[in-house]
C-alpha cells in the first residue's frame, strides 16, 4: 500500500495544479465545456453505445445533419444534467436537494416539469440491469 500511496497524492497534486491553471486561463471556460461533451460521450460508452464527439455538438447546437438517435439524446440530457451541475455552487451535486433533483427522471409531474428542465437520465443498460434485479446503479 505505501509504495501506491506517492503516486496517487502525487496525482492528486498534479490535479489540483490543473484545476487552478483552467480556472485562471482565457480559454478555461471553453476547456471545461469540451470536458462537458466528452464525458457525456464517455457515459454512453460505458453502456456500449457510441456517440461521436462532432455529432453531439452539433446537436447540441441545433444543426443536425440527420436525424438523431435515442443515444444521442441522451448524451445531451447528460450534458445538459453536467451544465446543470456546473451552474450550482460546489456542494449542490451532493447535496440532499440537489440529489433529488438529479434523481428525478422523466415521469417527473407536470408541476416539477416546469421546474426541472432536465434532471437526470436513466441510461438503457442501467434500466436493464434494473429490471432483471441486479441493484441500482
Amino acid at each position: 500500500m505505501t509504495p501506491l500511496m506517492r503516486p496517487a497524492f502525487d496525482a492528486g497534486i498534479a490535479l489540483i495544479r490543473l484545476d487552478e491553471r483552467i480556472s485562471r486561463s482565457p480559454v478555461g471556460a471553453g476547456f471545461l465545456e469540451r470536458q462537458n461533451f466528452a464525458d457525456a460521450c464517455a457515459s454512453l460508452w460505458i453502456d456500449g453505445e457510441l456517440v461521436h464527439l462532432e455529432d453531439l455538438v452539433l446537436h447540441d447546437a441545433f444543426r443536425d445533419t440527420r436525424t438523431p438517435t435515442h443515444e444521442l439524446t441522451i448524451a445531451r440530457d447528460v450534458l445538459r444534467t453536467r451544465r446543470r451541475i456546473a451552474g450550482q455552487s460546489p456542494d449542490w451535486a451532493l447535496s440532499a436537494e440537489g440529489i433529488r433533483t438529479l434523481r428525478q427522471t422523466s415521469d417527473i409531474t407536470s408541476a416539477g416539469a416546469a421546474e426541472l428542465e432536465t434532471a437526470g437520465v436513466i441510461r438503457p443498460a442501467a434500466a436493464e440491469k434494473i429490471r432483471k434485479g441486479g441493484g441500482r446503479c
